[in-house]
């Protein structure tokens, strides 16, 4: 009877161990990315030491003159550090006063995942593999509405030793602040690529979009409910073509349509289902 109990207690240890480690290789649980918001708290809280100060860690395709509110950007988290054996990070954004801030949609979803309520992006157990000495993560962000301001943008970085412990890991942070650009409006800096046009706003069940013809070729439509999930997605469109899209299945709130173009940029469009 002490045998069988030991056992099951050993067993029991075991098991928690393990599925705590594996529960910090699947992502950060939230609030770690060690911005004002999250009150400064990083991935030490679980792993011990204090977070090293990086800079250039996070970049974006933001331009020099600010964010255009409601467009969407490409932000990319990068890390490195010799010998490490695997890597993870949470990104968060935030306004001047500490409310996270704007929309990120995952656009990686096998090495990318949604923390702390949707409002942060972290790693999966898919995409903690480095690639000699470093690792990145690339997701979009839809900018928020006009007024808000400066943007920053925060992350916290684990260099994990691999001992299958915290023990020996290295915690690095970082920031990259934006500015809004106050002089241009949605779609402006995309010159014809503005008429397209998404109707009727606001949607009871069904809405259209509409794509002009213009010398950029599209690649791809997307739709993303206000937390940035993907609802809907569409390839190998035509120029000035009209899609029809069913949304009887959408809960009532805000979406965002995006059109891809091949020349790397993209149009939003934000709609509302009644």
């Amino acid at each position: 009877m002490k045998n069988t109990l030991l056992i099951l207690i050993v067993a029991i240890g075991s098991f928690v161990l393990l599925t705590s480690e594996l529960g910090k290789f699947t992502g950060s649980p939230g609030a770690k990315s060690g911005s004002p918001g999250d009150n400064g708290v990083t991935c030490t809280q679980c792993h011990g030491g204090s977070a090293t100060d990086q800079e250039d860690w996070l970049t974006s395709n933001i331009p020099a003159t600010g964010y255009v509110p409601g467009e969407t950007y490409t932000i990319t988290a990068a890390g490195s550090h010799a010998g490490a054996a695997r890597f993870g990070f949470e990104a968060t954004a935030e306004d001047s006063g500490n409310a996270k801030t704007g929309t990120f949609i995952i656009t990686n979803d096998v090495e990318n995942r949604f923390t702390n309520d949707d409002a942060a992006v972290t790693h999966k157990s898919t995409g903690t593999t480095p690639n000699g000495d470093s690792k990145s993560w690339s997701f979009d962000w839809i900018a928020p509405q006009a007024g808000t301001g400066e943007v920053g943008f925060y992350a916290a970085f684990n260099a994990a030793n691999g001992n299958g412990s915290p023990s020996g890991d290295v915690i690095y942070k970082t920031s990259m602040f934006v500015g809004e650009d106050i002089n241009t409006s949605v779609g402006d800096s995309f010159g014809a690529k503005s008429s397209v046009r998404v109707f009727p706003n606001p949607f009871t069940n069904y809405f259209t979009v509409n794509i002009p013809g213009e010398n950029a070729k599209v690649s791809s439509l997307k739709v993303f409910n206000s937390i940035g999930k993907q609802v809907y997605s569409k390839d190998n469109l035509l120029d000035n073509e009209d899609i029809g899209i069913t949304a009887t299945g959408l809960l009532s709130g805000i979406y965002y349509v995006v059109v891809y173009f091949d020349d790397d940029t993209r149009v939003t469009k934000r709609i509302v289902k009644k």
